[in-house]
């Protein structure tokens, strides 16, 4: 059935017979799969393959692989993702489908026991939404929008299914693997900050980093406001959809493999300090759009708890202020190393990020975000 990429039989996480039936039930007169062409995508394998029909007509179909046998990809992490896809995300669309709306989270998806296959959106006109200099107030305020649904009907979710809660977990091997991975751009942070004239602020940022690292208490659920969240809300794992002139008109999420139970800022922290181009400047705009969305729709869903205002959510961002901390030091490198296709040591020293936390830095410090008690 395979030919003629592979030398020898494909390969076992390529899980053929789930591929087959996928394929099969979108295309009812399809005969074989002819080729099968791997390439490496953020978060999986990109697989083309091109297929004979009965007709004896071709035709080229593109997915999304993500298999625990990956490399990159362990299996509790797997269990999570393909959990969300089979269970949780189509239980939060058919709430909105119950009030005559209809909304997706993330490409249309597959899942077996061990492969989840996702739509290629990118094959169809999507892109990732990241952009070096940042998005415009237009397309903040469409993915804000995307993720106050996605909080409001996972908190209504949560009330319907409070057994859910069980099926969140996390794995000493993947703590370890952050550890080992957030530890690495701390330093690298803290080294660049010479290099990126605030030198005033190396002892402070060691003593915070110390701080943080000692930190073992878990979010209060009942004094926040708690969602299942995405937990890598970034700009890199965001698929948009542009129209003529360049305006985002939709997004999906990408990737789930890092959903949890938590407090709802911590998405929204990870968004705002990542994905816009004015982030100080704009951040309280952003925030009460999205408190003003979330109450929508936590209304429009029939929530049965209280609706969050916008004091109420300050105040959470005030509580987990150093997830603003970790998202500017840690997580916003990353996001522009990858758009500047610098992957070394020097990423914190990359002018685009230099710029930003010659602003953010102080910002935080302003808001309260970055306090050594």
């Amino acid at each position: 059935m395979f030919t003629p990429e592979f030398a020898s039989d494909p390969p076992d996480w390529l899980d053929s017979p789930h591929l087959q039936q996928i394929i099969k039930n979108e295309f009812k007169t399809f005969q074989k799969i002819e080729s099968v062409r791997l390439s490496t995508i953020p978060y999986g394998q990109r697989v083309q393959i091109g297929i004979r029909l009965a007709d004896n007509s071709t035709r080229s179909v593109n997915y999304q692989l993500k298999a625990p046998k990956l490399r990159d990809l362990k299996l509790p992490r797997f269990q999570l993702e393909a959990h969300m896809h089979e269970v949780v995300l189509p239980a939060l669309e058919r709430l909105f489908n119950d009030v005559q709306k209809k909304i997706s989270f993330t490409p249309r998806s597959y899942v077996s026991k061990s492969s989840l296959y996702l739509d290629y959106l990118p094959a169809t006109g999507y892109c990732f939404v990241t952009k070096l200099n940042g998005l415009d107030q237009l397309a903040m305020e469409v993915i804000l929008s995307k993720l106050a649904a996605y909080h409001a009907a996972s908190a209504c979710y949560l009330q319907l299914k409070p057994d859910q809660l069980n099926e969140f977990f996390t794995s000493k091997e993947l703590d370890q693997a952050l550890r080992a991975k957030r530890s690495w751009i701390q330093q690298q942070f803290h080294e660049s900050l010479r290099a990126n004239d605030l030198k005033h602020y190396e002892d402070k940022v060691k003593s915070y980093q110390r701080t943080l690292a000692s930190r073992v208490e878990a979010p209060d659920s009942k004094k926040s406001f708690t969602v299942i969240l995405n937990g890598a809300c970034c700009s890199n794992n965001l698929l948009g959809q542009f129209d003529a002139f360049g305006q985002l008109r939709d997004v999906v999420f990408n990737d789930f493999g890092s959903a949890n139970i938590g407090p709802a800022v911590h998405d929204l922290l990870q968004l705002l300090l990542t994905a816009p181009a004015a982030k100080a400047e704009r951040f309280d705009g952003f925030l009460r759009f999205y408190v003003d969305k979330l109450a929508e729709i936590l209304k429009l869903l029939n929530f049965k708890g209280k609706i969050p205002s916008l004091t109420d959510i300050q105040l959470d961002i005030l509580n987990y202020g150093h997830w603003a901390f970790e998202t500017v030091t840690e997580t916003l490198p990353i996001v522009l190393g990858e758009l500047e296709c610098e992957e070394n040591a020097e990423i914190c020293k990359l002018p685009t990020y230099s710029k930003e936390i010659k602003t953010l830095l102080p910002w935080l410090e302003n808001r309260g975000y970055f306090e050594v008690a």
